[in-house]
């Protein structure tokens, strides 16, 4: 058995509420993301929301650096990024400014003013305390920072929540509930949408088709990660490259290496019996190869 496929049976056995495959799972339906951002926005009233979509992905070409939103709705012209963070990234803020860009840069058509531009609300809720300052809720707006009393409105609003907080009435009891789920703790009274929740892990994980599910996406997952450090080192590789001159052949060598690497993947996902149309959609996600490419791919290393 492969590491990746032990890997995953454990954390499938283990999934809570913060395994970004469960979490996205969940929170695509309509009765459990309402709720949620009902506790995080009480002051938006929000009554309805259209349907989630989990791993909502904007790229608008192969050269250019996608983002996948793990759950992104919209509710009464509002619009929402909902992430589950559970690693600790230096880079965070600039992620989040990377995700608010493409966010934007789907909402107006050439030609159109920019009040059109909705309101949308980023949330990432850290399973870690991003700032160490004990606060369940960080928002962050765009504030002149000699007086912070003049705002530029944007329009744009950014929160990170914080599941080890210490300042439990800071926020309201529904919210603070949560974070305790995701913190693994017991809420501080009975609430039902919590039971929901852990209700419907235990019926994913009793439900054998989203098992399987589970697998082929913590695979895509794994490759992908795999594929973006293959690219980190191409990068890192061409620096040193041009440093000494070398750029060009250096950047043909990490190519082939790239395509060695596909090959050497397909030829082992064949050999477990994968079936083809598993191996396209896990070589299209985890190697950002357009459905022509991953078949081009799929049929060279099929045919030897």
């Amino acid at each position: 058995m492969s590491v990746i496929k032990t890997n995953a049976m454990n954390n499938f056995a283990n999934a809570d509420i913060t395994d970004d495959i469960f979490f996205c799972r969940i929170m695509s339906e309509k009765q459990f993301a309402l709720p949620l951002l009902q506790r995080i926005f009480p002051q938006l009233n929000i009554r309805s929301i259209e349907q989630p979509i989990s791993q909502f992905t904007i790229k608008n070409n192969r050269k250019e650096h996608g983002v996948r939103f793990d759950v992104f709705s919209e509710a009464e012209q509002k619009y929402f990024d909902i992430e589950m963070q559970t690693t600790h990234d230096p880079t965070l803020g600039k992620r989040i400014r990377y995700y608010q860009g493409k966010m934007d840069s789907t909402f107006l058509k050439a030609g159109e003013n920019y009040d059109l531009l909705p309101p949308t609300y980023i949330v990432f809720i850290c399973t870690f305390d991003p700032f160490a300052e004990g606060a369940y809720k960080y928002e962050f707006s765009h504030i002149y920072d000699q007086t912070n009393h003049v705002t530029l409105k944007t329009g744009t609003h950014v929160i990170l929540l914080n599941a080890y907080g210490t300042n439990p009435g800071s926020i309201n009891g529904g919210l603070l509930n949560f974070l305790k789920l995701v913190a693994g703790e017991k809420a501080t009274r009975y609430d039902p949408y919590l039971k929901q929740i852990q209700d419907k892990i235990a019926e994913l994980k009793d439900n054998m088709q989203w098992r399987m599910i589970y697998m082929q996406e913590y695979n895509a997952i794994a490759v992908k990660e795999r594929a973006e450090g293959i690219e980190q080192g191409i990068t890192q590789g061409r620096a040193e490259g041009l440093k000494q001159g070398k750029a060009e052949g250096l950047k043909e060598g990490l190519k082939q290496g790239r395509k060695n690497s596909i090959a050497l993947f397909i030829q082992n996902m064949l050999a477990q019996g994968s079936n083809e149309d598993d191996i396209l959609k896990t070589l299209m996600i985890g190697f950002q190869l357009s459905e022509e490419e991953a078949n081009d791919y799929l049929h060279a290393n099929r045919v030897k």
